[in-house]
């Protein structure tokens, strides 16, 4: 058992595994270039795609997760030793625990980027706009967008201002591309993915009256009861095309399609309605990102700035005394 343990925290076997690992990303980099098909569906740093698509030609990714988990027992034994030799040998200087203090912190990083690639989901892309729309049990809706562009045309800046509600809570925030909304300490992340105005009703016009109407709100056309019932869009249709719903009296539906436009009038009931506009207003496409691993990135944070701040102190206090 001692053998076992002096091989795992060999220092030799350490430099053996670090190029290792260096050699099979630059394989797993130049094999994702040259066949990238059979990496669709890989985003991030799920890793749970190369569990759920066993394939020969992941095997560099299979040495890789066998290579990092051996990296990281190896780092954790080392620094053990190093603390408990250092315990033992009676050092009380803090600053000589600087190193150790590192090593922990990147062997957290392994295990937060495990946990995060084995874990993390993202959520299909939902439209958000002027409406409450429910994203994973966060409510969000828009209520301004502004964007700037560059002299070519192409966007520069885009700030959704948003308001946000859970649990009965309600704040705004700010959404952008680099800028994404974030709750539960990061755990949960809502992501931009586009952004443009999103058709939120339509205007009418039933004889001489103006109906401005959302979809499934209704109307009166000569004693009868009409409703927005869709709104079908370019490239579904040449043109928008609102569908209406229309109830006789032996109750029977009647359908009509009405496109966009005054020389496309059609008559229900006698009334002639006219598919005049549609209203629009700002909205985003995002996606929702849920990643368990973020409060540990935070621990591994705190090793690393208290590991480096030792350290530095510890070249610091080398250089005044000599």
């Amino acid at each position: 058992m001692k053998k076992v343990y002096d091989i795992f925290k060999s220092q030799k076997l350490g430099i053996i595994i670090g190029f290792t690992v260096t050699g099979l990303l630059i394989i797993g980099s130049l094999i994702m270039n040259f066949t990238p098909r059979q990496y669709t569906g890989l985003s991030g740093e799920d890793i749970s795609f190369f569990f759920t698509h066993k394939k020969p030609i992941h095997l560099w990714f299979y040495l890789l997760f066998l290579a990092c988990i051996l990296y990281g027992i190896n780092t954790f034994l080392c620094t053990l030793d190093s603390i408990i030799r250092k315990a033992k040998g009676g050092v009380r200087k803090v600053t000589l625990y600087g190193a150790s203090l590192v090593h922990i912190g990147f062997v957290i990083t392994l295990i937060t980027h495990l946990i995060g690639g084995l874990y993390s989901t993202t959520e299909p892309p939902v439209s958000v706009a002027e409406d409450w729309t429910d994203l994973a049990g966060v409510e969000m809706k828009v209520t301004d967008l502004k964007t700037s562009s560059y002299p070519n045309g192409m966007p520069k800046k885009i700030v959704a201002s948003v308001a946000v509600r859970k649990d009965g809570i309600e704040f705004s925030d700010t959404l952008g591309y680099n800028n994404p909304v974030l709750l539960q300490h990061g755990v949960l992340e809502i992501l931009m993915r586009d952004y443009g105005w999103i058709a939120s009703g339509v205007i009418l016009k039933v004889d001489n009256r103006t109906c401005d109407l959302k979809i499934n709100e209704t109307f009166n056309a000569n004693g009868t009861q009409v409703r927005v019932d869709d709104l079908y869009m370019p490239p579904q249709y040449r043109y928008p095309v609102v569908k209406l719903i229309s109830t006789a009296e032996n109750n029977e539906e009647k359908q009509t399609f009405l496109p966009i436009g005054e020389n496309n009038a059609k008559e229900i009931d006698g009334a002639k309605i006219i598919f005049a506009d549609i209203n629009s207003v700002p909205g985003v496409l995002v996606n929702i990102k849920n990643n368990p691993s973020i409060p540990l990135t935070f621990v591994t944070i705190f090793f690393f700035s208290i590991g480096m701040i030792l350290v530095i102190l510890r070249i610091i206090r080398r250089t005044v005394n000599t």
